[in-house]
């Protein structure tokens, strides 16, 4: 049986570490998302966590609220969390929620077949 979220990251430059979030983040998953972040901002040389959505197909507000966990607690240690090339659902949960300013994410989204964009000014985690 395949995962449903699966964490692929890479060390960038001194400080970064980035992280890609594959499949699907939900209800099901958080204890799993949350525990994963936290494990990836452990290490004292990290500055700034950036979190690549492109590959992640679904996420709920109960994945966005551990996101933003995550973020709270980075900040506490002087850590920034960003986020990054959300698509579809997700994109939609963090332009709805108007949580992306805390996530540093910047995006447009098209609602429905309205042709109308929605757009928020979603800036940084940190």
């Amino acid at each position: 049986m395949d995962e449903l979220l699966r964490f692929d990251y890479r060390d960038m430059r001194p400080g970064i570490r980035h992280v890609t979030l594959v499949g699907e983040a939900d209800l099901s998953t958080i204890e799993q998302l949350e525990q994963g972040l936290t494990a990836f901002l452990a290490p004292h040389w990290v500055a700034q966590l950036t979190l690549n959505l492109k590959k992640l197909r679904f996420l709920d507000c109960a994945a966005l609220s551990a996101l933003l966990r995550v973020r709270t607690a980075a900040m506490a240690r002087g850590q920034q969390v960003t986020v990054f090339a959300a698509q579809g659902v997700p994109a939609r949960v963090i332009a709805l929620s108007g949580s992306g300013h805390l996530l540093n994410y910047h995006g447009t989204v098209r609602i429905g077949g309205t042709g109308r964009s929605f757009s928020r000014d979603l800036v940084a985690l940190g």
